[in-house]
């Protein structure tokens, strides 16, 4: 039996269907977003744990050492849960799940830039296969969503939630869109901060600088949603916890 050829294999990738079947159409019509739900079926969820693990793992042990910190407040929470984390190195993704392990992040799906990850297919494709992205649009809105629907669903999201990566290392004012959704799903957020992925890698490099320099991933405990809390107050409290968890690191 002979592979198939190339071409069947392109036309058989949806992501290269400029949006999935019933996906909104993008704010003023200006641009697509390659949707890639299909990369948290069983199969690709299977392939992603394999490349993680025979891929992903041995080059982040080759290029950085990573220290993790009570990662196991993770292990009581029984419910999915958005992990919310400072931003400041594209090494942050894959550091995280490095930090999470096999069994943890298995059901982790992390938040990318719409605009920038999946404004074309082969972004959009190996980053959802192997790390598991997928699309959040940066300008928020409430109403029905796909973090939403992943939170339901029983995935855990890992949102940045400065909205970007910071050019200097030093933490950014934190948006309202990680404390909504959790708010509205009711989950925990469990706040996580990365020290070390700036120096290792900072912004407009595209490898980590030579001598496996230290990363410090700290976790910390989990922060449960007020009765008729308002999503800027409990952001206010997710990023104080971020801050105290850097600060201490």
């Amino acid at each position: 039996m002979g592979f198939p050829r190339p071409t069947r294999i392109v036309r058989a990738l949806p992501l290269l269907r400029k949006r999935s079947p019933g996906a909104p159409e993008p704010e003023g019509g200006s641009r697509s977003v390659h949707r890639n739900d299909w990369v948290r079926s069983a199969p690709a969820t299977l392939v992603r744990s394999t490349l993680q693990r025979v891929l992903m793992s041995p080059v982040m042990r080759s290029q950085v050492t990573i220290h993790v910190h009570d990662v196991e407040v993770l292990d009581r929470l029984g419910t999915a849960a958005v992990l919310v984390a400072n931003h400041s190195s594209h090494l942050d993704a894959p550091v995280i799940l490095e930090a999470l392990g096999p069994r943890r992040r298995r059901r982790v799906a992390i938040a990318a830039a719409a605009d920038y990850f999946f404004d074309v297919w082969w972004r959009a494709a190996p980053s959802g296969l192997v790390i598991g992205t997928y699309p959040l649009e940066r300008r928020g809105g409430r109403g029905p969503n796909q973090s939403s629907q992943l939170l339901h669903d029983g995935w855990s999201l890992v949102i940045f939630a400065e909205g970007g990566r910071s050019y200097t290392g030093e933490m950014r004012p934190f948006k309202k869109g990680a404390a909504y959704l959790a708010l509205e799903a009711g989950v925990p957020v469990v706040p996580i901060a990365l020290r070390g992925t700036f120096d290792a890698m900072p912004p407009r490099r595209n490898w980590p600088v030579p001598g496996r320099p230290p990363i410090h991933v700290t976790f910390g405990e989990p922060l449960h949603g007020r009765e008729g809390e308002r999503a800027g107050d409990f952001t206010s409290r997710i990023e104080e916890a971020v801050a105290k968890l850097l600060a201490n690191s």
